[in-house]
């Protein structure tokens, strides 16, 4: 989708998110919402991977998720969707929803 004009916005100050991060301990399927922080650096201490499922597609919309702990994190689309992305510890991506999909565009 194109943007529907070309003015251009800009920003001279700092740019602040309050409630952007978020950092679960999970134990088990972690479910993120529209209500989820944009940054997700998640904490996996289960001994074996775990899923963190992405909410419904909606345009425009991108979480950052990291896995922080010692074990393997899967991001999958929503209601037992595919896995999008397979994080190990230390790895993070940049999911992103066009409206009609979740894309892994960044895997670092």
């Amino acid at each position: 989708m194109a943007y529907a004009s070309d003015i251009l916005f800009s920003i001279d100050t700092a740019f602040q998110q309050k409630g952007a991060v978020d950092t679960p301990t999970i134990t088990s399927t972690h479910t993120l919402t529209y209500k989820s922080g944009t940054y997700q650096i998640v904490t996996n201490g289960s001994g074996s991977p775990l899923t963190v499922m992405l909410p419904s597609v909606k345009t425009g919309v991108s979480f950052w998720i990291k896995c922080a702990g010692a074990d393997a994190i899967n991001v999958n689309e929503p209601a037992g969707g595919s896995t999008i992305s397979a994080l190990t510890t230390g790895q993070a991506a940049l999911l992103v929803s066009d409206g009609s999909s979740w894309y892994q565009v960044l895997k670092a």
